[in-house]
């Protein structure tokens, strides 16, 4: 442990003071003091004995719930320790970004009701932990029950070797970069010196330069303002602040800097920005709105548990994509039954949040909904709702809605490609029934004919028995199943046909996939299905990635766009009071989602822009936009 962690863990209350360094009798002794004096005055900011100010609380002691938060802009008081404090009311916003996941999988701590770990679940870990897992698990519990210092100093112990001196790089550099992600996304002028103190002493490697590097590019330009105001001229942020710092984009404004379409594994380019100096102060800005509670309702335990980080972090990326929005995300753990996600619901319902987002699976969204609906809380759920269902009024469901897309391709098939005798091979489940009879419905009243469906098993391989009860009398095959589905499918329809007569094989966006052409392309070709604008899709994951060293998910999306939503209502109508409203929710320019525009309907269903895609040459080419997609009922 180091000199500055004993230090600490004793409560030491205030700095040393000037003076007494400079109290020695001597002369020579005075000149040997001098470069610490040097050191202290650098270090904590003009010396004096000045009392550490308390660390401001990040996590809800009553729930144990850690909050992650955008401040309302303009907030946030500049002071440079090295000058006098500005003048009362100068302010500056403080935009914020979310940390960037370096190592494979961030070290999580789930806490339980009453704010401690879950019993048996560190025990189970502990089993089979390093000890230096087990000391990133001992910071993450500190940091979650928002004590800063302790963190900070257990994570540079980590980072700087002295903790374990025979750790591997892994370990270290994951420790430095929660060290920094955590400091970037709290600083302030009060806690700043306990960061100070936990690096005094540090001495980054050189891929802990490139994190430090790569951390700092991902912040608003306004952002490195601010914490180079909180900086003595020779800290180790203080050089890094003042170095040009790579940009995504050189027109990238700092709210988009996250969403910059830079290659997918770079964290930064070569294009630089001038070096930055010290901001004066600023005028105060136009009172903060108040910070809006969004709470998130996934999975956070048992099996799933990794499916509600992932969906986690897409909230945490849409909180940083809007960092100047008022925004806090309270989480809550549905779980995967109804009566876990009642207790969720009602840990959001005590929070007073201002809208709910989830939850993911079928079983957990009934209850969730009519919970919020009976406190006139906007749920936006994260699954597809039949189009038969009738949503009560302030819940909605952001999905990529499978009827929709039904509705498309018949539409597309019928009155664009004039094939109106159709055949239907779905999957047998309820997904399989309800994408087939909507498909049917539509077909019907734009005046084609469904010849016949047939329904196979979801193991099936060998398909021939139901491609065989489905006859010869058509002219396209509707297929909504899997790119590997239907790969298989293909040559097995075709072995079907006599002579030269082909068909249209017809399907959805579970086509859009490498597995789709992997082999046996050529009975594939002339093939049509629709899915979400390719290029909106890739910018979006190559900036997911940037951000987490992962590929988003179709959920995360969902999850993305829910919080995102939320953000833009409040950027494009400043609420100062009153509630979000589900008239709100349904405005008729909808909403900027990952993939493209997203709305919703008065019935709570949502509507996503849908291209065409056909298969040309053993390749996939987008074709066309569907125009109505946006207002198919």
């Amino acid at each position: 442990m180091t000199h500055q962690t004993a230090l600490h863990r004793e409560g030491v209350a205030c700095l040393p003071s000037a003076a007494i360094l400079y109290s020695a009798p001597q002369a020579n002794k005075r000149r040997l003091l001098w470069p610490l004096l040097l050191l202290s005055t650098l270090l904590w900011g003009c010396g004096g004995q000045k009392p550490l100010a308390p660390v401001t609380q990040q996590a809800d002691p009553s729930s144990g719930r850690v909050v992650i938060t955008n401040p309302p802009p303009g907030t946030v008081p500049i002071r440079n320790m090295t000058q006098s404090p500005p003048p009362p009311g100068s302010t500056v916003s403080r935009p914020i970004l979310p940390p960037v996941q370096i190592a494979p999988e961030p070290v999580q701590v789930t806490p339980s009701a009453t704010g401690k770990p879950a019993p048996g679940a560190a025990t189970a870990s502990a089993k089979a932990a390093s000890p230096e897992e087990r000391a990133l698990q001992e910071a993450e519990n500190l940091y979650s029950q928002a004590k800063l210092p302790e963190a900070w100093q257990l994570w540079a112990a980590i980072a700087n070797g002295t903790e374990f001196p025979s750790a591997i790089p892994f370990y270290t550099d994951k420790a430095w970069q929660r060290l920094l992600e955590s400091y970037l996304f709290q600083a302030s002028a009060d806690n700043t010196p306990h960061f100070l103190h936990a690096v005094a002493e540090f001495e980054p490697t050189a891929s802990q330069h490139r994190i430090l590097q790569d951390m700092l590019a991902q912040q608003p330009r306004e952002r490195l303002k601010y914490l180079l105001s909180l900086q003595p001229a020779n800290s180790l942020l203080a050089a890094a602040l003042r170095a040009p710092i790579p940009e995504h984009s050189p027109s990238s404004k700092p709210e988009e800097s996250m969403t910059a379409t830079a290659p997918a594994l770079a964290l930064s380019t070569a294009i630089t920005q001038p070096a930055l100096s010290a901001p004066a102060a600023t005028s105060a800005t136009m009172p903060a709105a108040p910070a809006r509670k969004v709470g998130l309702l996934l999975p956070m335990s048992g099996k799933w548990s990794s499916m509600g980080e992932h969906l986690r972090r897409a909230a945490k990326k849409a909180l940083a994509d809007y960092p100047t929005t008022p925004i806090q995300l309270q989480i809550a753990d549905s779980g995967e039954t109804a009566e876990s996600s009642k207790k969720g619901i009602q840990e959001l319902l005590n929070q007073q949040v201002d809208v709910i987002i989830g939850p993911v699976f079928y079983a957990t969204v009934q209850p969730a909904i009519e919970m919020a609906s009976a406190a006139q809380i906007p749920i936006v759920t994260l699954n597809p709702q039949r189009e038969g269902d009738s949503l009560p009024k302030g819940a909605f469901s952001n999905a990529f809605q499978p009827e929709q897309q039904a509705k498309i391709m018949a539409k597309h098939a019928v009155v664009d490609k004039k094939l109106t005798r159709i055949a239907i091979l779905a999957p047998e489940s309820e997904y399989g029934r309800g994408v087939a009879k909507t498909f049917t419905d539509e077909a019907h009243a734009l005046g084609g004919a469904i010849v016949r469906s047939a329904y196979f098993a979801q193991d099936a391989n060998d398909f021939s028995p139901w491609l065989k009860a489905l006859g010869t009398q058509y002219d396209a095959l509707f297929l909504p199943a899997s790119a590997k589905q239907v790969r298989l499918i293909a040559p097995q329809a075709a072995a079907f046909r006599t002579g030269n007569q082909k068909i249209t094989l017809l399907g959805t966006s579970l086509w859009n996939s490498p597995e789709l052409l992997a082999e046996g392309g050529e009975y594939l070709e002339g093939a049509l299905f629709c899915d979400v604008d390719n290029q909106a899709k890739e910018q979006f994951r190559q900036s997911f990635r940037q951000t987490w060293e992962e590929d988003p998910s179709a959920l995360a999306i969902l999850a993305y766009d829910g919080v995102a939503m939320i953000a833009q209502l409040l950027q494009d109508q400043p609420m100062q009071s009153g509630k979000i409203t589900p008239s709100a929710l349904t405005r008729p320019g909808g909403f900027r989602g990952a993939n493209g525009t997203l709305r919703f309907l008065e019935n709570g269903l949502s509507r996503r822009p849908y291209s065409i895609f056909q298969i040309e040459g053993g390749q996939i080419r987008q074709q066309q936009a569907v125009r109505d997609a946006l207002a198919i009922p």
